[in-house]
């Protein structure tokens, strides 16, 4: 599934080459290594060679034998050409105050390249995976890439779903508010028999703000790694996509099919 991947990379950064090299060693790919060359928040310009060089060698004290490539510039063609030959791009989330991190930029100038989006002290050592779905087709896709990688990683991984009734909470009385729940939940479990037929998978259902619930609920459960697919069934906010949400707000890295 995965057989030709890239590193997306600007700076020296060794837990970051770490990780990947444990992800990458594991999966018996050697991955590219793109490199753009920041200056400032707003410029890019062509890489220089001292900084190509300085590059090169720090990621030959991870990798050998590896294909290197600079990206001079943001434009459409260089994105096009990334999403027609590779499977999956390895990026680093930063928080910036202006302007998009990597990942950002890429997930709303592209509509089907993967990323795998490193954060920041996370390790590769993957036991616990988390499938946020909504029962479209994107869910199948997950739980596909999942059990993919389940032959290379020893994990379980968990199913979530949040319902979202929170809006309901104080204009309905609690009886009536408890029978919505149940109806939602009723619904919710149509759609996972409808979504995988009768695959006994772990499903975790949750209350309330979809976003705020399903981050919340991943933060604090001890996830090494989110499976997400680009978009779903509905799932929009004012700030973008839910996979832009969840490359933002988690602590973990996240996948984005």
């Amino acid at each position: 599934m995965l057989r030709k991947l890239a590193v997306h990379i600007s700076k020296e950064d060794a837990d970051y080459l770490e990780y990947v090299r444990d992800i990458t060693s594991i999966l018996g790919v050697l991955p590219d290594f793109l490199y753009l060359e920041e200056e400032g928040i707003f410029n890019f310009m062509a890489p220089s060679e001292e900084r190509q060089r300085a590059i090169k060698k720090h990621i030959e004290d991870f990798f050998t034998g590896f294909d290197f490539y600079s990206l001079f510039d943001k434009k459409d063609s260089t994105l096009e050409e990334l999403q027609e030959r590779y499977d999956l791009l390895f990026v680093k989330y930063e928080k910036r105050l202006f302007g998009k991190s990597a990942p950002e930029w890429i997930l709303s100038e592209t509509d089907k390249l993967g990323l795998w989006v490193y954060k920041e002290g996370c390790h590769g050592n993957i036991k616990r995976v988390c499938l946020p779905v909504d029962f479209s087709e994107r869910s199948i896709r997950q739980v596909e890439f999942s059990e993919y990688l389940r032959v290379f990683f020893n994990f379980d991984y968990d199913l979530v779903y949040a319902m979202n009734i929170s809006r309901f909470i104080n204009k309905l009385s609690s009886k009536d508010y408890k029978k919505s729940l149940l109806n939602k939940k009723e619904e919710a479990m149509h759609m996972y028999t409808d979504t995988f037929g009768g695959r006994d998978l772990n499903l975790v259902v949750l209350e309330g703000d979809p976003y705020k619930e399903m981050v919340k609920h991943i933060n604090s459960s001890g996830y090494e790694l989110v499976i997400i697919g680009r978009r779903g069934r509905g799932m929009r906010e004012s700030i973008g996509s839910v996979s832009l949400h969840m490359v933002r707000s988690l602590k973990c890295p996240v996948v984005v099919l």
